[in-house]
């Protein structure tokens, strides 16, 4: 009987242990969505000014980038409207300062437009109108840049997942997770891709996805990998 008992404690303990992780989950899931995109913040920065520092004989190129820069205070200061229609009130060297949606209209073709266009649905992810960023990070797909199809595919991860589509999210995060060199990053997406896996039932590749993470044993999300498996029932090796 004593036994039996340890073992109904036992029992009533995971359950609550996972009621716990399904609480912070639930209670978590904006910052967890929007933190998806904290890596692309950063690769973001670099990737343009990289752009900035180097001198280019293409006009439009010039164009793009000169007004990408001007618009990029917008963005820093969380003025996305304003980062995507532009600043009307405002002139530059007697120029007007375009917005992302026309900077990727007006300049289309040019490495630039891809940048800008991942800006713009970093934006309206931001202001979360979901579709609209969508739009903007397909865009942001023909680029030829594995930093910004990595921020495009995770941005798209997230856009999905908010709308409730947890598989083509899932598929998403996937093809971020090819493009992110440090394995940190990459477990990032990898638990999200797991995440919504769980969400439609594929529990077995979402373990298996969780398992890795653990494995690589080099990110903050082997914590959360191992809550995973508890959530699923499995055993933690």
């Amino acid at each position: 009987m004593k036994a039996v008992k340890e073992i109904k404690d036992i029992e009533k303990e995971e359950i609550q242990e996972k009621s716990k992780l399904q609480l912070f989950i639930e209670q978590n899931q904006k910052w967890i969505n929007i933190s998806a995109l904290a890596v692309v913040g950063i690769v973001i920065v670099v990737f343009v000014v990289r752009y900035f520092v180097l001198k280019t004989e293409a006009e439009n190129e010039r164009k793009a980038s000169v007004a990408i820069s001007r618009v990029f205070p917008y963005i820093e200061n969380a003025q996305y409207e304003l980062a995507l229609r532009g600043d009307k009130t405002k002139k530059v060297r007697g120029e007007d300062v375009i917005g992302l949606v026309d900077i990727v209209r007006e300049f289309k073709g040019v490495p630039q437009t891809y940048v800008a266009a991942l800006y713009a649905g970093n934006c309206y992810l931001q202001l979360e109108r979901y579709r609209d960023a969508i739009e903007y990070f397909k865009i942001a797909m023909d680029s030829k840049s594995n930093i910004v199809l990595e921020g495009a595919s995770s941005g798209l991860g997230v856009c999905y997942e908010s709308l409730g589509n947890y598989s083509e999210a899932a598929r998403y995060y996937e093809i971020a997770s090819t493009y992110a060199l440090p394995v940190g990053v990459k477990d990032r997406y990898l638990y999200f891709q797991a995440l919504c896996l769980e969400k439609i039932g594929e529990k077995a590749k979402a373990e298996k996805l969780y398992r890795t993470i653990i494995g690589d044993n080099q990110s903050e999300f082997v914590g959360l990998a191992k809550s995973g498996l508890i959530r699923l029932g499995t055993i933690i090796e």
